[in-house]
């Protein structure tokens, strides 16, 4: 019996640098079904994060835990409940680890609203603001709780957001085109499903682990990581 804890998309692309444009990449990942998996990876990957992605924790921190993720994503939404507030007490908060999360856009449209929505807040320097809302108020995949109104409505819940200025950006779609690229990104990656998340940074290299897991299996990673 299978413990089903990710989404899953049906498409796996070649590991890439992220400003590399001779590979082509399709301009959404297909949905293909639900999957599952109770591993961590144990290959090494080499990542260069995109320059715009921004961090929670220490500047000093020795250690990234990127999460690509959907905001529409059930077990996303599983892993920010569970398992996020751990790793920012354990290590983002202590100083020993940075974290990221980057749009893996896979579920539907309301997922690129979401998304841009995202970086419509960055722009007000409050990203992982409404990254938390939005995950502490999930509605169903695809129930329209990710349409354009609705994302305004659940905006102007976050305190100090300009919601003029929201409001402009969203409609402009003006991140739309960023969503996009991450989503192919991570596609370059080899990323299948959400949440996906990588742990390690320029020397060590990256270690993958995909899926809602445990708290312990995450924190047996970055140990192995920090060691």
């Amino acid at each position: 019996m299978f413990l089903v804890i990710g989404y899953f998309a049906g498409v796996v692309f070649p590991v890439s640098n992220f400003l590399d444009k001779n590979i082509a990449v399709p301009n959404q990942a297909k949905l293909a079904s639900y999957a599952s998996t109770d591993q961590a990876s144990s290959q090494v990957l080499k990542i260069g994060l995109p320059p715009f992605a921004i961090p929670l924790g220490s500047d000093s921190a020795q250690l990234n835990i990127v999460e690509f993720g959907d905001y529409q994503c059930p077990y996303c939404e599983r892993f920010f409940q569970d398992t996020e507030p751990l790793i920012m007490q354990d290590y983002v908060n202590t100083g020993k680890a940075k974290f990221y999360f980057l749009d893996f856009t896979i579920i539907g449209p309301d997922s690129l609203t979401l998304s841009n929505g995202a970086w419509c807040a960055a722009d007000q320097n409050k990203y992982y603001e409404y990254h938390h809302y939005v995950y502490s108020h999930q509605g169903e995949e695809n129930s329209g709780w990710g349409m354009p109104e609705k994302v305004k409505a659940l905006a102007s819940n976050i305190s100090g957001l300009d919601m003029q200025q929201f409001d402009a950006c969203l409609d402009s779609k003006k991140y739309e085109s960023r969503v996009q690229q991450l989503t192919q990104f991570g596609q370059r990656l080899g990323i299948t499903g959400t949440p996906t998340i990588f742990i390690g940074n320029n020397e060590k290299g990256y270690l993958t682990i995909t899926g809602a897991q445990p708290y312990d299996v995450v924190k047996q990673v970055i140990d192995k990581q920090l060691g």
